[in-house]
């Protein structure tokens, strides 16, 4: 805007001045823009000789000024100086109060000279920082960013990190870079230089020395004994100069102190190794305790029997080890007269330990039990019982069993009555029942009344032998009572007297066929009761 009214008042100037001229004026274009500090030295136009020019609107940036140098057929028209302030200075100059034209001139902040710290390598944990040293001589304000990438096109923007330096984290093991940007702002205009890239390596913390700090409070011990690290602390030296004070986490070797002497105990930890010495004395052997190490073979008794040590041992517990023993033991009680669990109790010198027995009252029958029924369970009635296969468990009151296949006996021996029937075998004071099934035997069939033949007339034959009747009389059953259909009795009587009948027909049949000498195949009556039955 600034510049289109200098440009404006220009032309107003030349067309309401528009006087002849020897020559014509030669402009040349604005100077390229320049940074605060930097020399300025431009021809800005040729005139006439002898003309005069100075700024009629607008302003030179400071430090800079109009220089007219005159020559025989012209006067040439400089910028020079070193401007002091940044800005876009626009100035109409106007020739021998004739004439004018406009002149630019763009002076920029100075950009920041930027130096870089040096590259860091540290171990993880580790503070450290990366800096810059940036500078100007516009009197501009420097302001600061830092970026973490390998450069401007790869970077990320750390957040408040607006300062010359900055402290990176060093948790994690690697190599980051970082750069920063300065900016100077100058007159509200920005000046930005980027500064060399700074790389940061964090290397993981190597320990190279261990050495004990503190010995243990205790260092004289007696053959068998276990070492006491108490009070022990290490001094473990890292490749960066720290170190740490360790007082657990190590190995030691050996723990149990077997061997008289002076004794050299190593102590190991993140892969080194120290030394120190402890002495070891003889000792005599002391039992501090013992403890059971084998129970005795038996342990369930009846109550009256005798305590059965063989198959016992302690494991005597030393001051320099242990030792197993089998032999002088006294052990109490030892007659077991009490029933449930009895608490044994070893004696060894001075020192005891305890075992527990079972102890149950004497062994005696408890019941009876059926194992195996009998092979026959079904009969008839008036049948007698038939117990073989039967098999008793006769149990004790400790559970024990003795099968019983003879020697009870049982109630009752005869079925007399149908239907279900309990059967009670007894042995040693004690019963069991089983049921047998009794159903009713079946009727014998009633006799046939013999076939009465009514006497027979002779009738002379060629062999003087008496003919007999063609037709023996066949006896008629005798009546029935009249039954209930629904009574099985009488069911029962109807089919007894319809076989009677039947083999009264049958044997009058007999009787006419071996009369008539007729001959009878022997098999077929037999067949036929079979049949009918």
């Amino acid at each position: 805007m600034k510049k289109a009214i200098l440009a404006a008042a220009v032309s107003l100037l030349l067309l309401l001045r528009c006087p002849p001229v020897a020559m014509a004026d030669v402009t040349f274009p604005d100077p390229a823009p320049l940074e605060v500090g930097q020399t300025l030295n431009h021809l800005a136009a040729s005139l006439e000789p002898g003309s005069s020019v100075f700024v009629a609107a607008g302003s030179l940036p400071p430090g800079v000024e109009l220089t007219l140098d005159e020559q025989l057929d012209t006067t040439n028209v400089y910028l020079r100086g070193i401007p002091t302030s940044a800005g876009d200075f626009d100035a109409v100059l106007s020739v021998n109060d004739e004439r004018s034209f406009l002149l630019s001139v763009d002076v920029r902040p100075e950009t920041p000279k930027v130096i870089a710290g040096p590259n860091v390598s540290c171990y993880a944990g580790e503070n450290v920082h990366v800096s810059v040293t940036a500078s100007t001589s516009d009197g501009g304000t420097l302001s600061y960013q830092w970026y973490a990438g390998s450069s401007s096109a790869y970077s990320t923007r750390i957040d408040h990190a607006t300062d010359a330096f900055y402290e990176p984290g060093t948790a994690y093991t690697g190599t980051t870079h970082y750069y920063c940007e300065v900016t100077n702002t100058n007159n509200g205009i920005q000046a930005t230089a980027v500064s060399p890239v700074i790389s940061v390596t964090v290397n993981e913390r190597q320990a190279t020395d261990l050495r004990v700090q503190t010995l243990p409070a205790k260092t004289a011990y007696s053959v068998g004994d276990t070492l006491d690290t108490s009070g022990l602390t290490l001094l473990l030296s890292y490749t960066d100069g720290s170190s740490e004070t360790v007082s657990d986490g190590y190995q030691v070797s050996p723990i149990l102190l077997g061997s008289p002497g002076t004794q050299s105990i190593e102590l190991s930890y993140h892969g080194l190794s120290c030394r120190f010495d402890v002495s070891v004395s003889e000792a005599p052997e002391v039992i501090e305790g013992i403890g059971v190490l084998t129970l005795p073979y038996r342990t369930s008794y009846v109550v009256g029997e005798t305590l059965d040590t063989r198959g016992l041992s302690v494991r005597a517990y030393l001051n320099r080890g242990t030792r197993d023993i089998s032999e002088g033991l006294l052990c109490e009680p030892s007659y077991l007269g009490q029933e449930g669990s009895q608490t044994i109790t070893v004696h060894y010198g001075e020192h005891s330990c305890t075992f527990t027995v079972t102890v149950e009252s004497e062994e005696r029958p408890d019941y009876l039990s059926l194992y195996q029924l009998p092979d026959k369970l079904s009969y008839q009635v008036g049948d007698s019982v038939d117990t073989r296969g039967l098999v008793l468990y006769l149990v004790s009151n400790h559970n024990n069993v003795t099968p019983i296949t003879e020697g009870y006996s049982y109630t009752p021996s005869r079925l007399e009555s149908a239907g279900q029937q309990t059967i009670t075998v007894s042995y040693a004071g004690f019963t069991v029942n089983y049921t047998v099934k009794v159903s009713t035997a079946p009727a014998s069939p009633s006799p046939s009344p013999s076939p009465t033949v009514p006497p027979a007339v002779p009738t002379p034959t060629a062999s003087g032998a008496p003919a007999a009747s063609p037709f023996p009389a066949v006896p008629t059953p005798a009546p029935q009572s009249e039954r209930s259909i629904g009574d099985h009795r009488s069911f029962v009587g109807v089919i007894v007297a319809a076989s009677a009948a039947a083999l009264a027909a049958i044997g009058a049949y007999v009787f006419i066929m071996n009369r008539g000498g007729a001959s009878l195949p022997e098999e077929k009556p037999e067949k036929f009761f079979r049949r009918k039955k």
